[in-house]
């Protein structure tokens, strides 16, 4: 069992993401000192803790209970609403301007969306023929 507290895991991937405090409490609507609090002392709300889980791409159980717990229940054939961790030599985590590209993506009307997308797919394919 992961003998980390759900407050040192919040902090631990804060920290492998590369925030500050200050910017992972911007990131999640909060004053940073409320966040500072939560990772002192590891009390968020069930909502704030899919919150961070989304922020951090790690599931909810990861943050609770930590890798080792959660890895038991990855060769199920549960289907998994989260993202698997990706491997060391993935990038991890998104940028703040990854983030914040993302929700304004979500934001847009599904027909904005697809010329996001179609624009993406014009572009990469760009990239691939050079």
């Amino acid at each position: 069992m992961d003998e980390k507290t759900i407050n040192q895991r919040i902090a631990g991937y804060r920290k492998l993401a590369g925030l500050t405090q200050a910017q992972a409490a911007d990131l999640l609507g909060l004053k940073r000192n409320t966040y500072a609090r939560m990772e002192k002392y590891g009390n968020p709300s069930p909502d704030m803790l899919k919150q961070i889980a989304e922020l951090f791409r790690v599931s909810v159980a990861t943050l609770l209970y930590g890798q080792e717990e959660t890895e038991a229940y990855s060769n199920t054939n549960i289907p998994r609403l989260v993202l698997e961790q990706p491997s060391y030599n993935d990038v991890l985590p998104l940028s703040i301007l990854e983030t914040n590209a993302i929700r304004i993506f979500r934001n847009l009307s599904k027909e904005d969306q697809q010329k996001i997308v179609d624009c993406f797919n014009d572009v990469y394919g760009k990239s691939k023929k050079k």
